[in-house]
């Protein structure tokens, strides 16, 4: 019985920070209407630029930029 108001109050603490973690429901219900597009503009120059940034070390940039687009897209697709 000397544990029990401790006790009490540990287990008070834990529903609070519970019901505080869990989400509401207006967060819960994502609005995906599956319209949601991704688009990048990105021409020479801004690659040049980007390699010149990078103090002209070769750097394959189309290529890790299409990785990367592509795992946005996976991401909020």
């Amino acid at each position: 019985m000397k544990y029990a108001f401790a006790f009490l109050l540990i287990a008070l603490f834990a529903v609070i920070s519970i019901t505080q973690a869990m989400p509401n429901p207006e967060e819960a219900t994502a609005q995906d209407d599956g319209k949601t597009t991704l688009e990048i503009e990105v021409d020479s120059a801004t690659l040049a630029k980007l390699q010149e940034a990078m103090g002209g070390r070769a750097f394959d940039w189309k290529k890790w930029l299409g990785i990367a687009v592509n795992i946005g897209g996976a991401i909020l697709g």
